[in-house]
């Protein structure tokens, strides 16, 4: 389950998976007051990585203190929605597994050539 609501329109963030780029098909289940539920299976979804936000986001932590309000992230994170925070951060750790993945293929790489 990525995300719940009560209400009726609401915005959800994507993990991109370990790629840059991931293919997800969505199912939404939607419950009605009577405890009733429907299945919609949504059309296949591309979810792109947003790699400049999180270096962005990363760079805001260690330079500046100030500029954290300006941060799209700070200020999704800081919104008090339970479910964009946990969407967020899910997205932020996948970025971080990636980038230290990438540094110990490398690390491996460069030491046996």
């Amino acid at each position: 389950m990525i995300a719940f609501s009560f209400v009726s329109n609401f915005q959800v963030r994507l993990p991109c998976g370990n790629d840059n780029i991931s293919l997800l098909n969505l199912v939404i289940y939607i419950r009605d007051t009577l405890d009733c539920i429907t299945q919609f299976n949504m059309t296949s979804v591309i979810v792109t990585s947003d790699e400049s936000s999180i270096f962005d986001l990363v760079n805001t932590f260690q330079n500046s203190r100030n500029l954290l309000t300006n941060n799209p992230f700070v200020r999704l994170l800081s919104s008090g929605n339970q479910n964009t925070v946990g969407q967020i951060l899910t997205s932020i750790s996948q970025e971080f597994n990636k980038i230290n993945i990438e540094a110990l293929d490398n690390a491996v790489s460069s030491e046996y050539i």
